[in-house]
């Protein structure tokens, strides 16, 4: 199998895929960072075994995969990201919302995000492992305006900036409404996504087509 023909592509390096990121991914150029949130709901736990499995297919040699995660979800995905890829570091996210986990009489005030690695992958400079830092003074909000699941584009700036040099590859393998494609657009990098539902195309395309500041 080839690449379909992209939903999207605006000439300049940015492209959207709409499909099952298990058939795209074993076809796309190396990519330099795999940065993606997938939902966290136990209905969706197969995400991770994909992400686990065919994500390292598409990573360049030396390169990084960050995910996002709920806390309840950290053994079963570390287990299953490092079948293929070396543990790197967990960094702290800020929550404002802080719910309750009910489960566990627990009041959540700050989720992961799992760094790894495929070969010995180098950042770009230091970077920071909380990346309420940066959310903070760059003063951007979260938005689920355009997804149920959706996330801050500042909470990817931190990762994009430190593990991808400019003009290097972001591919999010879960892309929703291309935040993660906005995010590296907006820090001249190239990008690649796939998402499985239509609607969702239609509107990370639009975003990155128009700009839409979310």
């Amino acid at each position: 199998m080839s690449l379909p023909e992209p939903y999207y592509d605006d000439g300049g390096g940015r492209v959207i895929y709409h499909g099952d990121c298990r058939t795209i991914l074993p076809h796309l150029p190396k990519v330099d960072l795999v940065l993606t949130d997938p939902p966290y709901p136990k209905q969706y736990d197969h995400v991770w075994d994909i992400l686990a499995d065919c994500a390292p297919i598409a990573m360049a040699d030396n390169s990084y995969l960050v995910t996002f995660l709920g806390h309840y979800q950290l053994p079963r995905v570390m287990d299953a990201l490092r079948r293929h890829l070396k543990y790197i570091w967990c960094v702290t996210l800020p929550n404002n919302n802080q719910p309750i986990m009910h489960g566990y009489s627990v009041k959540c005030c700050w989720k992961p995000c799992l760094v790894f690695g495929k070969g010995h992958p180098k950042a770009t400079r230091i970077w920071f492992d909380n990346f309420m830092l940066r959310t903070q003074t760059k003063g951007w909000r979260r938005s689920q305006k355009l997804h149920h699941w959706g996330q801050s584009a500042s909470l990817l700036f931190e990762p994009i900036d430190a593990f991808v040099a400019e003009q290097g590859m972001v591919c999010d393998p879960f892309a929703g409404s291309g935040t993660t494609l906005w995010a590296a657009k907006k820090h001249n990098r190239r990008c690649i996504g796939i998402e499985i539902e239509e609607r969702y195309c239609e509107i990370a395309a639009n975003r990155l087509a128009q700009g839409v500041l979310f």
